[in-house]
């Protein structure tokens, strides 16, 4: 039975507009067990040419600029880890209360795709399968600037009716597959259709960030693969019941068939970096204290050196036919002391500093600096080397306000430089990721 603001195949519904977007092509992240490839680029190499004074103390070349303004953070506001091996529940791993109670056909205790999300429910779709969860806040008032995100396994994408994920009854919003596309609905005003290739088998993770313009970007492990645009946001939970729901648009409807695992929910919009560290180190969750991407090497800051800008989020290409990714979890508080920066899409194996400045360099556009965008400086501190792991990645933190001399007011910029060896694109043999800006409170 086809809801109101629901529509297979794109085609408009009763009271509902529907968009339809071609998905664009991504490329693909690449996983730790060796399984997904990177698709080469082609760069029109001009190398720079460096100095040893350059490559050596190229961390403490300075500029003054003016600070960048911090957009708002996110909360997590529910989390199903599904961690459960058996019972009729599952918790909430935020402390919110959204205790989903089973009914039908869900199986706990089934293996997760990673050793990181541990275990994971199976959804029957003949047996009605579903998690009800009672209303409250904060999901209660989130109508617009929320990010979904959630590892499936998909068994069967029930043509031509969609397939839940997670969403509120008759009046709020819902996200899950249509077909073998996308679909983010906002009832009885829009549904955002994606056309796209969710495979079917494997483990994938899907996100859908609902931002504060209306518009919804979609993510397949962890790369953006299309966006639609629209103009309203969504109702404010109603309907029969009043609930959310896991694996089904209500009781009886739309319900998922095949295994789920990890649905995160956000208040406010993720970034490219955030969906793509999610995807990175499946079983984490981000707990944010306010960082501010900027300066990235994707087109929206400084032009990268030869040619080489990164996807969305990263910074300027490097040897691995990525840019390499700056992530956070953590708070920007001193006393908690909490703050972990990731980096990700490195070579493997190779030498990377994080190190934090006071200033954001050239108005926060970036500095060329070998292969990519110089974005900190002023009274640098380096705050430790680490060797990029077999899948590109390293991380620092937590404990790291003592030796970066962080102190409550004060604004930090934060950046990691690393080396690259082998034929890079620009020939300089170093890169950077983008920078991160945080300003610290007790």
């Amino acid at each position: 039975m086809r809801q109101v603001g629901e529509s297979p195949r794109g085609a408009k519904g009763c009271g509902a507009q529907a968009h339809t977007t071609q998905a664009t092509p991504a490329r693909s992240a690449t996983m730790t067990d060796g399984n997904r490839t990177t698709r080469p680029r082609t760069w029109a190499i001009a190398p720079t040419a460096m100095n040893k004074d350059t490559l050596i103390h190229g961390l403490l070349l300075l500029s003054l600029a003016a600070p960048l303004q911090a957009r708002q953070a996110q909360s997590l506001a529910a989390w199903w880890s599904f961690r459960e091996t058996g019972g009729t529940t599952v918790g909430d791993e935020t402390g919110h209360g959204f205790i989903a109670t089973l009914q039908g056909g869900v199986t706990l205790g089934q293996p997760g795709g990673f050793p990181g999300t541990g275990f994971a429910a199976r959804f029957d779709a003949g047996l009605a399968g579903v998690g009800v969860v009672a209303n409250q806040a904060p999901l209660a008032s989130m109508v617009d600037d929320l990010s979904v995100c959630a590892w499936v396994f998909v068994t069967a994408n029930g043509a031509p009716w969609p397939r839940r994920i997670f969403g509120g009854d008759n009046s709020a919003w819902s996200c899950g597959l249509l077909q073998n596309g996308l679909r983010f609905t906002t009832r009885g005003i829009q549904d955002y259709d994606l056309v796209t290739s969710v495979p079917m088998g494997p483990w994938v993770h899907i996100a859908f960030v609902f931002d504060a313009q209306h518009d919804v970007t979609f993510y397949i492990d962890g790369n953006p693969v299309g966006l639609v645009t629209g103009s309203q946001p969504s109702g404010p939970i109603s309907g029969l019941t009043g609930q959310w729901l896991l694996g089904a648009f209500r009781p009886g409807t739309e319900h998922w068939h095949g295994q789920i695992d990890d649905i995160q929910v956000y208040e406010g919009s993720l970034s490219p970096q955030e969906v793509a560290f999610l995807f990175q180190f499946p079983g984490s969750s981000l707990v944010l204290g306010g960082g501010t991407p900027y300066c990235l090497g994707d087109g929206t800051a400084g032009a990268c050196p030869c040619g080489n800008p990164g996807a969305p989020g990263e910074g300027c290409a490097n040897s691995t036919g990525q840019g390499g990714l700056l992530s956070t979890t953590g708070t920007a508080s001193v006393a908690a002391d909490d703050l972990q920066f990731s980096a990700m899409r490195l070579p493997p194996s190779q030498g990377a500093i994080l190190f934090a400045g006071q200033n954001s360099l050239a108005g926060g556009t970036g500095l060329v600096f070998g292969d990519g965008l110089r974005c900190a400086g002023g009274a640098v501190r380096r705050l430790g080397i680490r060797v990029a792991d077999s899948a590109g990645r390293a991380a620092w933190g937590p404990g790291l306000a003592l030796s970066g001399g962080f102190l409550p007011g004060q604004t930090r910029r934060f950046q990691v430089w690393y080396k690259d060896p082998q034929p890079s694109p620009c020939g300089a043999g170093f890169n950077l990721t983008g920078a991160m800006e945080f300003s610290f409170s007790q």
